[in-house]
C-alpha cells in the first residue's frame, strides 16, 4: 500500500496543471494516475509523416487570464510560440465566410445576404417573444430562422450529437454574443465587432511539437509522480483516509477525470447516482489527411449535414514546423465512416461534456456530495464543463488556493 497526501485522477493538462501547483508551493507529496500510456489527454500532439497533428482536436492558446499565459511561460518561454491573428470560416451555401457568420452576412451574394438580414430581423426577440428554453429556440429567438436553420441547428447537431432542443442555454458564453442590432452594424460598416468574440481574436501557437509542446513541458517536472497505465477504478473511504484502487491511500483525492468512469467506483448514494445520469458526452475522431486544398483559413466550420465532419483544420497556416498539405478533421462518432484516404485516425472517447437541459443541477449534486468524502472536481471533466485549456490550467491553480 502506497501512502501520499494528494492522488491526482488524470494527467491532462488540468491534473498536470494541479501537479505543478503543488511542486512550486513545496509540496512533492502526490501522485497522479493516468489511464493512457502518456500524459496530456485532450491536449497531446503528434508527428506523422512530417504533419503535426493535435490528436484532441483543434487547441490553440488564447486566454483573457495574465496569470495563465505567466504559468505556461514558466515552463515554455514566449519565445516559443508564435502568434496568429485568428482567419476562421463558415462554408455556407459555395460560399467562405468569415466566423462568425452572422456578423459577415455581407460577404454573401447580395440577395441571399438580404435574405438573411430580413430572417434575423425579424427574429423572436424583436418582436418580443417569451425567452427561449432550450438551444434551438434561442437560435431562432436570438438569430432568426435563417441562420438557426442553414448554420447553427445543422451545425450543433453534427458537433455535439445530440439535437440542440436537448442542450441548456447557460453555457452560452463560449458563442458570439451577437444580436439582430450587431448584424446590421456589421453589414453597414461591413466589417466585423472582435469584442463579440468571446475568445480567440488571436492566439498563440508553439513553433515547434504541436500543442502538445506546452503539456510535455509542463509534464517534465512531474514526471517521477505519474503512474500510467492506471485507471481509477475505486475509491473508498476508511475515517479521514481515502483508499484508490485497494492500493494507494491519501488524505484527498483530485479528480480530473470524466464523472462517468469514477461514480461506479465508489459508494455513492441513489440520488448522487442520479445525477450523475445527467451528464453526457460525445466522442469525436480527428482525421489527417494530406490535401492541395489552399486557403489563408486557420480552420473552417462545416454545417454542411451531406459532410460527416463538421470542422477543418489547416495545419501548415499555424504549425510552423508542418510540412506543406497537412488538414486534420473533427468529427462526431455517429457520423464517423472509416475513410482510407485518412493517413491517421485518432478516437477521443471523451472529446466535449454536452451542456444538456439538468447537467449543471446533475454536476452540483455530485460535486457536492464527492467533497464531502474528501474528492474534489476540477477541468473540463471534473467540472463537467466546456473548458478550453486556458480555463483549466486557472481552475486548477484556483483549486490549488483554496485548498492551501
Amino acid at each position: 500500500m502506497t501512502s501520499v497526501k494528494t492522488l491526482i485522477i488524470g494527467g491532462g493538462i488540468t491534473g498536470l496543471t494541479f501537479s505543478r501547483c503543488l511542486q512550486r508551493a513545496g509540496d512533492g507529496d502526490f501522485l497522479v494516475l493516468e489511464a493512457e500510456d502518456a500524459p496530456g489527454g485532450l491536449c497531446r500532439s503528434a508527428i506523422i509523416d512530417g504533419h503535426v497533428l493535435d490528436t484532441g482536436g483543434g487547441h490553440f492558446l488564447c486566454s483573457r487570464h495574465p496569470e495563465v499565459y505567466d504559468f505556461i511561460h514558466e515552463h515554455l518561454p514566449r519565445a516559443a510560440f508564435a502568434e496568429f491573428a485568428r482567419v476562421s470560416k463558415v462554408r455556407i451555401g459555395g460560399t467562405e465566410v468569415d466566423y462568425p457568420l452572422e456578423t459577415n452576412l455581407w460577404q454573401l451574394p447580395e440577395d441571399e445576404a438580404i435574405d438573411y438580414i430580413i430572417a434575423t430581423l425579424r427574429n423572436g426577440e424583436s418582436r418580443g417573444e417569451p425567452a427561449p428554453t432550450n438551444y434551438a429556440e434561442w437560435m431562432r429567438w436570438r438569430l432568426g430562422d435563417r441562420i438557426a436553420d442553414s448554420y447553427l441547428l445543422p451545425y450543433n447537431r453534427k458537433q455535439w450529437g445530440v439535437p440542440a432542443e436537448a442542450m441548456d442555454l447557460n453555457w452560452l458564453h463560449k458563442i458570439p454574443n451577437v444580436r439582430a442590432r450587431d448584424v446590421v452594424r456589421a453589414c453597414l460598416l461591413r466589417r466585423s465587432d472582435n469584442a463579440l468574440m468571446p475568445s480567440h481574436a488571436s492566439f498563440f501557437y508553439p513553433r515547434q511539437g504541436g500543442f502538445g509542446a506546452i503539456i510535455d513541458a509542463i509534464a517534465k517536472p512531474v514526471q517521477p509522480h505519474l503512474v500510467l497505465r492506471t485507471p481509477c477504478t475505486r475509491i473508498d473511504r476508511d475515517g479521514d483516509v481515502l483508499c484508490v484502487n485497494g492500493t494507494y491511500r491519501c488524505a484527498r483525492v483530485i479528480n480530473t477525470a470524466p464523472w462517468d468512469r469514477i461514480l461506479p467506483g465508489m459508494d455513492a448514494p441513489g440520488a448522487v447516482r442520479q445525477a450523475g445520469t445527467l451528464l453526457r458526452h460525445n466522442t469525436l475522431q480527428v482525421a489527417l489527411y494530406a490535401t492541395d486544398v489552399r486557403t489563408d483559413a486557420h480552420w473552417i466550420y462545416v454545417p454542411d449535414p451531406a459532410v460527416a465532419h463538421h470542422r477543418e483544420f489547416f495545419i501548415p497556416n499555424y504549425a510552423l514546423d508542418s510540412k506543406p498539405g497537412g488538414m486534420y478533421t473533427e468529427t462526431e462518432l455517429s457520423r464517423w465512416q472509416p475513410d482510407p484516404r485518412a493517413l491517421a485516425v485518432y478516437t477521443n472517447a471523451y472529446a466535449y461534456p454536452i451542456p444538456t437541459i439538468g447537467w449543471k443541477d446533475g454536476i452540483s449534486i455530485v460535486l457536492d456530495w464527492a467533497r464531502t468524502q474528501g474528492v474534489h472536481g476540477v477541468g473540463r471533466w471534473g467540472q463537467w464543463q466546456y473548458f478550453n485549456g486556458d480555463v483549466c490550467i486557472r481552475e486548477a491553480m484556483q483549486l490549488h488556493a483554496r485548498l492551501a
